[in-house]
């Protein structure tokens, strides 16, 4: 069975968000895989230095909300496993706008399967598979107390994609990504970072389907409390700047999400460790559910 493109579930970038009657961004999809930036977001490595992170997620997801926040689809269940690795090298030189220039490249990989009873026998489905890799670069910038970035990226369309599946490992639209990130130390033992990213997402040409421009908004406010051991809170807000389009035409259907949750990490030098817990606060268009995550870098 067919449905329309309102009614697909699809895995993106290590997220995963379900589509239900008015629920924004094609499946509620997002090219970017919101509040793993939560720690250390204005940090890039130093000239030469090649960096590479690995970001893990487990989402439980146990209701979907539409635009007035009241839930759809009862008792809906589903469960992601989404990595992703990252590889960011920093050119020796030369320099930009006085700020260092790196390049990255990102692939992930989403395992997941979801249960919709109210769509009967054609309300399960899973998948395995590649999603939608990410090239880019970076410009980078710091002082003692403050470190900052921008970023502008490409999101290829090609992760796995069936048009009439439930759930998709790939998205099947290119989208364009830019983000300005930053840490500030207002104490020497207090760190406050973001990363704010806008995305566009081109039309899918299997349904006719354009998601809306989005804007996230990671924070984490993080106290050090020794030389290597952080522990804070952290999250996202995530809100969508224009309607989605199905076949040319404004629908509609604008995502508003927020979560928050502690965390805590541990960095040496050459590598670190990062684990947290993220719980819904606020859903609209989207899924609730709660989140854990536990991401890591290392330097080469």
């Amino acid at each position: 069975m067919k449905f329309s493109a309102i009614y697909r579930l699809v895995v993106c970038t290590g997220a995963l968000f379900f589509a239900g009657n008015s629920i924004a961004l094609e499946g509620g999809t997002s090219s970017y895989p919101a509040g793993i930036v939560t720690v250390m977001s204005g940090a890039v490595g130093a000239p030469g230095e090649t960096h590479l992170y690995t970001y893990n997620k487990l989402i439980d997801i146990d209701s979907i909300h539409d635009g007035r926040g009241d839930k759809v689809f009862p008792k809906v269940k589903g469960k992601i496993h989404a990595h992703a690795l990252r590889l960011v090298h920093t050119l020796d030189g030369p320099t930009l706008l006085g700020g260092n220039v790196s390049l990255q490249i990102a692939v992930p990989y989403v395992q997941g399967h979801v249960d919709i009873p109210a769509l009967g026998p054609f309300g399960r489905d899973s998948a395995s598979g590649m999603a939608d890799p990410m090239f880019g670069a970076l410009v980078s910038w710091q002082s003692p107390t403050y470190l900052h970035n921008i970023e502008l990226d490409y999101v290829a369309p090609w992760g796995e994609y069936d048009e009439h599946a439930l759930i998709n490992p790939g998205n099947n639209s290119s989208v364009i990504y830019a983000a300005y990130a930053f840490t500030w130390f207002p104490l020497p033992q207090v760190e406050v970072s973001s990363k704010i990213s806008t995305n566009y997402s081109f039309e899918n040409q299997k349904t006719d389907y354009q998601s809306g421009v989005q804007v996230v908004a990671d924070y984490g406010i993080n106290y050090r409390f020794s030389s290597n051991w952080l522990a804070g809170v952290g999250g996202y807000l995530a809100t969508q700047l224009s309607d989605d389009q199905l076949h040319g035409k404004d629908i509609g259907n604008r995502t508003k999400s927020i979560k928050v949750g502690p965390q805590i990490g541990y960095a040496h030098r050459d590598w670190g460790l990062f684990a947290a817990y993220q719980s819904d606060v606020y859903a609209r268009n989207t899924t609730e559910g709660d989140t854990i995550m536990l991401n890591g870098f290392i330097k080469f």
